[in-house]
């Protein structure tokens, strides 16, 4: 990077005179052009650590409209059933949390498919260890049912960057200690995600919807407070 700077190469326009870096110089801008954020994140990819806040300023390439906030809670291993699914978006400059319930476990190809009309073709993921998790989740259980499910929109794991912002302030990333030290919010009576399959299988055995209420608030929270550092980190490396 150096001798190419010393060679007066300084910018990508520069390169597209480049006697080698010419045709990847070219196909870059034309990504750029283009707003191919899923593109230009793979070229990034290949130079930065996926932490990188080059990557995660890709997301400013899209309209408020096409972020969707997810998260979701399980019954524990990826081959049970997914509860209760968190999909948030932006309308009017608001926060729509919408939240889909199983009342019991035949419910959930309903569910799923009701959290998929979500995401539309311009559709760009944000989530907290969604890569690792929440998505690749999704479509397992899209394929259980045999629900075709194009789950391969642009995804912004908010889970990387904040390790990137915090991680020499913070005890860990943990979704809430961000939560609590950067946003200043504390819950009070929060079930731990650990707890959620107890909590949901109490309710089936005993047919008493009284668990499923502290469910339903902590996973509204944590949607909600993914917008939140979503909001954070655009702050910080805008």
């Amino acid at each position: 990077q150096q001798r190419l700077k010393e060679c007066g190469y300084n910018t990508i326009a520069d390169l597209t005179k480049h006697p080698t870096h010419s045709s990847e110089a070219k196909n870059i801008i034309r990504m750029l052009n283009q707003s191919n954020t899923r593109s230009l994140m793979e070229v990034i990819y290949r130079w930065f650590p996926k932490s990188d806040p080059l990557i995660f300023c890709l997301s400013g390439f899209h309209s408020l409209e096409d972020f969707v906030f997810l998260d979701i809670e399980t019954m524990g291993l990826h081959t049970r059933p997914i509860i209760l699914f968190g999909v948030a978006s932006i309308v009017n400059d608001t926060l729509s949390v919408k939240q889909y319930l199983l009342r019991s476990i035949s419910d959930e190809p309903a569910a799923l498919m009701a959290t998929l009309s979500h995401i539309k073709p311009n559709a760009v993921f944000i989530t907290f260890n969604g890569k690792t998790f929440d998505i690749p989740y999704l479509r397992e259980r899209a394929a259980f049912y045999r629900i075709r499910a194009q789950i391969d929109h642009p995804h912004f794991d908010l889970l990387h960057f904040s390790r990137r912002a915090w991680r020499n302030k913070l005890p860990d990333c943990r979704l809430m200690t961000i939560e609590r030290e950067e946003i200043g919010i504390r819950r009070k009576d929060d079930v731990p995600g650990s707890m959620v399959p107890e909590f949901y299988a109490t309710y089936l055995r005993e047919d008493n919807p009284g668990p499923l209420v502290p469910i339903v608030e902590h996973n509204r929270r944590d949607v909600i407070t993914l917008a939140h550092i979503f909001s954070l980190l655009w702050k910080i490396w805008r």
